[in-house]
């Protein structure tokens, strides 16, 4: 199942992409579903984004199923769907549709630094005593239809593959044995950064400026729930740029694991559903070691990562756009 937020003329949609490549509106086809299978109390409003959709929890995911069941029986008949008001709920890529980022604007964003093995080794530092963590925030979040987009602030923008995963209820002061109940799902992220503004010369390190540039993370193209992909521990990880493999390895590379993660968070802060927890990035492969010049990002080059089980993201790198001049006296464009 590849739980995904899409657009179509510019109108959003909450849905899945099936395994023939066609994507369905989960709302709209669950009010037709519960239209014709009437169920006393059903509540179609879960559908209406990825945040809702988690809330419902296993159910949400056994409705799903239902009204896949449902399409085909209907498909079988020769009957295209559509819902009883004449609204449709499939639509094919060739439609125009465009995948944006599987995470919803109220969900807080985490990230792990220092999370792994390989990378801590290509800089040179020990193993840390608990994770670390920074966060980002909507503006940074791009998804596989939008491109990562390079700001002339920064000379050193570099890319890194790393596993997410997706909360799916409420929590609070979450034990390690039961860490894993609160998750939902998982998808890739690429996070982007820049290594001369997160380490300037001569000061502390600054996450904001080395992390949250606007379109600096890039997030999908689904989420698949933790159901179908089972252990996380070890996952294959691949990252190419322009067809060059410049990250290689597994998820056990992973200082800290996700009920850890987990635990350490919610010790002070309410984890939510649709929050993001992006793991870590794993070390480069020989000759893309952490800080080398051959790392740099710039404009053109195409960015793929695969993560086992889980999905390919790809997207491609463009530089900001020249702010247009503002004439004296008019107000600048927004």
């Amino acid at each position: 199942m590849k739980l995904v937020h899409f657009t179509l003329a510019d109108q959003f949609h909450f849905g899945m992409m099936t395994d023939a490549n066609e994507f369905i509106d989960l709302d709209t086809a669950c009010r037709d579903y519960f239209g014709v299978n009437p169920v006393k109390g059903a509540d179609p409003s879960r559908f209406r984004d990825m945040q809702q959709f988690f809330q419902g929890g296993a159910e949400s995911v056994q409705i799903t199923k239902k009204i896949l069941e449902y399409i085909d029986r209907r498909r079988k008949m020769g009957w295209t769907p559509r819902a009883a008001t004449g609204a449709r709920f499939l639509f094919k890529p060739e439609e125009g549709i465009k995948l944006l980022a599987p995470v919803v604007r109220t969900a807080k964003v985490y990230c792990l630094a220092g999370n792994s093995r390989s990378h801590l080794a290509e800089q040179k530092k020990e193993l840390p005593k608990q994770p670390y963590v920074f966060t980002r925030f909507f503006n940074s979040l791009v998804g596989p239809s939008e491109s990562l987009v390079l700001n002339p602030a920064g000379t050193f923008p570099d890319v890194e593959l790393e596993l997410a995963a997706v909360i799916g209820q409420h929590g609070k002061h979450i034990p390690e044995a039961k860490a894993m109940e609160y998750v939902a799902g998982y998808t890739v992220a690429f996070d982007m950064g820049y290594r001369d503004l997160q380490y300037p010369a001569g000061g502390p390190i600054d996450w904001v400026m080395g992390k949250g540039f606007d379109a600096t993370m890039a997030v999908g193209p689904w989420v698949v729930p933790k159901e179908e992909v089972g252990d996380v521990y070890p996952l294959r990880m691949e990252l190419k740029v322009n067809g060059t493999v410049r990250q290689a390895g597994d998820t056990n590379d992973y200082v800290f694991r996700i009920p850890q993660i987990l635990a350490h968070l919610s010790t002070g802060i309410s984890l939510e559903p649709g929050d993001l927890i992006s793991l870590g990035s794993l070390g480069g492969v020989p000759g893309y070691e952490f800080g080398n010049e051959s790392r740099k990002l710039k404009a053109g080059d195409s960015v793929e990562g695969a993560i086992e089980k889980i999905g390919r993201l790809v997207s491609t790198v463009k530089a900001e756009a020249k702010p247009l001049p503002v004439v004296p006296g008019t107000a600048p464009a927004t």
